[in-house]
C-alpha cells in the first residue's frame, strides 16, 4: 500500500504554478528530472506536474546534467530528447509563442475524457517540435 503524495511539501513547485497561472499569459515549465529517462524525483511532484499541465501550462522533461540518454515522450509530458534544460526552454518558448497555451480543464485535479483528449491533441503539437528540432 502506497500512501496518497503529500503535494503540500512541495511548497516551491505549488509557488511556482500559482505565480504562472495568476501572473503570466504564457507560461510553461521545463522539469529537470533523472537521468537519463526523465524520471521524476518524486510521485507529489508528478501530481503537481500533471496539475500544471491540465491548467494549461505545457511541462517538458530533459534528464539533469550531462544528459546520458533520451527523455522519450509521455504523454501528457513532452519529452525532452537530449536536450539539456536550457535548449528544451528556448524550445519551449518558441513552441509556445507558436501553439500558445494548452487548454485548462475546469478542475486541473480532475479532468474530464474530453479535457484530456484535448489536452493530449496539444500535446501533440508540441512534442512534434521536439521531435523536428
Amino acid at each position: 500500500y502506497a500512501a496518497e503524495p503529500n503535494v503540500d511539501d512541495e511548497a516551491d513547485l505549488l509557488a511556482t504554478i500559482a505565480f504562472m497561472l495568476d501572473r503570466t499569459t504564457l507560461a510553461g515549465i521545463v522539469y529537470e528530472a533523472l537521468t537519463p529517462n526523465g524520471t521524476m524525483t518524486s510521485r507529489a511532484r508528478s501530481v503537481l506536474a500533471l496539475r500544471a499541465i491540465y491548467s494549461g501550462l505545457p511541462v517538458v522533461r530533459v534528464g539533469r546534467g550531462n544528459v546520458e540518454g533520451f527523455v522519450r515522450p509521455a504523454p501528457p509530458f513532452i519529452g525532452g530528447s537530449n536536450l539539456g534544460a536550457t535548449k528544451a526552454r528556448m524550445l519551449l518558448i518558441a513552441a509556445m509563442l507558436k501553439l500558445g497555451s494548452l487548454p485548462a480543464a475546469a478542475n486541473p485535479d480532475a479532468p474530464t475524457d474530453a479535457e484530456r483528449a484535448a489536452t493530449l491533441a496539444a500535446v501533440a503539437r508540441y512534442q512534434e517540435i521536439f521531435e523536428t528540432h
